[in-house]
């Protein structure tokens, strides 16, 4: 559609390579320059501005919302490899730290139960931590686990350690798992802790974990800023 190369045009000119607070020419400019009509310039800002590169400023006309990162953004290899945060972080050379926001023994709700084949109210683990990359929020991670599995987990600190590797030290080693990416709106948790705006959208990746038995023992919920973060996967 022509709209979606107008704004592709407009990323690469007047985006891409500007600062916050720019301006994006007038509707009018942008029309004689791309030689095509107002409205669809229009419908190419409006997408710009849903994708969250762009704001409306009444008076002033089209903001840069922020400079996309490109080299800047942390690229997640979860969905092709069996890999932890720490791990795949430390592959890429970049230093990594955890703040944990709760390590305890709950109760599984229905959901919980649900996704780990377990009967609502079973004692399961939870651990919520914000990972960081060079000291910067990348996400927050929540792992469910039965606490049939390992009861001492509650005892371990993951502020240092992974999680990943105490499982797999423990004999729980992932042998296939079921993973999901959606974008969902930004929450109050978000916002407090990812340092990002109560505009920008979160991508949320969801990961059940298995054992060779066929067996649930992780079910992980983990929220990422969308433009701070890319997901890489090979297929073969």
């Amino acid at each position: 559609m022509i709209y979606k190369e107008v704004k592709e045009k407009i990323f690469d000119q007047y985006i891409k390579k500007a600062s916050q607070s720019e301006l994006i020419p007038a509707e009018r400019s942008l029309s004689e320059q791309f030689q095509v009509s107002r409205p669809t310039i229009r419908k190419a800002l409006t997408s710009l501005e849903q994708d969250g590169l762009i704001t409306k400023n009444y008076g002033r006309g089209y903001v840069i919302n922020q400079k996309p990162a490109t080299t800047d953004k942390y690229i997640d290899h979860e969905l092709s490899t069996f890999i932890g945060f720490y791990e795949d972080a430390e592959h890429q050379q970049k230093p990594t730290s955890s703040k944990v926001l709760q390590q305890s023994v709950e109760y599984a709700d229905e959901d919980v139960a649900k996704k780990l084949n377990l009967q609502k109210g079973d004692p399961i683990f939870v651990l919520s931590r914000v990972r960081y990359i060079k000291e910067k929020p990348m996400c927050i991670a929540t792992s469910y686990i039965p606490l049939k599995f390992d009861n001492e987990l509650v005892k371990e600190d993951f502020s240092k350690k992974s999680l990943f590797t105490v499982l797999k030290e423990n004999g729980l080693q992932l042998s296939k798992a079921k993973r999901t990416i959606e974008v969902v709106k930004v929450t109050s948790l978000d916002h407090l802790y990812l340092d990002i705006s109560k505009n920008e959208p979160i991508l949320k990746f969801t990961s059940i974990g298995y054992t060779s038995k066929n067996i649930p023992f992780e079910y992980e919920v983990s929220r990422y800023p969308a433009y701070k973060v890319k997901f890489e996967s090979t297929v073969c």
